[in-house]
């Protein structure tokens, strides 16, 4: 009888440790099948870019992504609510996130633009220049207005311009009236004036303001602003999905990928707008 009982327990335990088994390989496929969470600031959103890498990365591993847009990224990532960042490179909080630990080295992985944006008619014909500082020159010469964007990252890249230009008299022609974004676009569409603005927040503002100004000079790689990745740390933020970050933030890296994010276009304009920028990195990565 005690014989007889004791291999019912030992079946029960058996039976019990295959049902844990069991629950734990469920548990485990549903933690690898759990969406990779991207947080990503506004522009690689709103121009389509991330929907397009994300169906090609869906295609290669039946892999999920899901998408927060916004300025915020930082702070979703600290909240434990993303796995991988994408951010400018120069963007505040970038550097304290990653040298207090909360993420890992950045990686370039792509860069949008500025433009030099203005009326149709073009008064300084800069249209299709590859050269933005001689732009700049040809609109201080013509003393063409010019409306200074109140925007740190545009003034900066402004002032590199003007110095390039060879730092033209700003007299007659230079406006700082101290607007930003839409309100600065909205005074160059009615001064007929150039202004530097990102192409894709111009779009963006043109489409809701119905302006009818447009995008003159974009080809020089000085407008371009690079954007990296950075994978959290599951260390620091418990729950943390790093392997796969690690998994979406390598395939942005590919070659085949950095080719298609070279080839995107939107139906907003037939420019290419977004660079790849991925071998910014060590080499040694790119060959992992």
């Amino acid at each position: 009888g005690i014989m007889h009982m004791k291999a019912g327990v030992c079946r029960w335990c058996w039976a019990l440790a295959a049902l844990a088994l069991i629950a734990f390989s469920a548990s485990a496929l549903h933690a690898e099948s759990k969406p990779i969470r991207v947080a990503v600031v506004n522009t690689p959103q709103f121009s389509g870019l991330m929907d397009a890498l994300i169906a090609d990365f869906k295609a290669a591993t039946g892999s999920d992504v899901v998408v927060y847009s916004g300025s915020d990224v930082f702070d979703r990532a600290r909240n434990g609510e993303t796995d991988l960042v994408i951010a400018h490179y120069g963007k505040s909080d970038f550097e304290d996130f990653v040298l207090k630990g909360y993420g890992s080295w950045p990686r370039m992985v792509f860069s949008n633009q500025m433009a030099i944006i203005g009326p149709p008619e073009d008064p300084a014909g800069i249209r299709g220049m590859d050269s933005a500082a001689k732009a700049l020159r040809r609109i201080a010469e013509t003393k063409s207005p010019f409306i200074a964007m109140a925007l740190p990252t545009v003034n900066y890249a402004t002032e590199v311009l003007w110095q390039m230009s060879g730092a033209p008299d700003k007299t007659g022609w230079c406006f700082d009236e101290g607007l930003d974004q839409g309100r600065a676009i909205r005074e160059a569409a009615t001064k007929r004036a150039y202004v530097i603005f990102g192409a894709w927040p111009f779009l963006r503002m043109k489409q809701k303001q119905g302006n009818d100004l447009e995008i003159l000079v974009a080809a020089d790689p000085i407008l371009q602003r690079v954007m990296a990745s950075v994978v959290v740390s599951a260390s620091k933020i418990p729950g943390a999905n790093e392997d796969g970050a690690r998994a979406f933030e390598k395939f942005l890296m590919l070659p085949k990928t950095q080719a298609r994010i070279a080839a995107f276009r939107s139906h907003d304009s037939p420019l290419q707008l977004w660079w790849p920028a991925a071998r910014h990195n060590d080499n040694g990565v790119l060959g992992e």
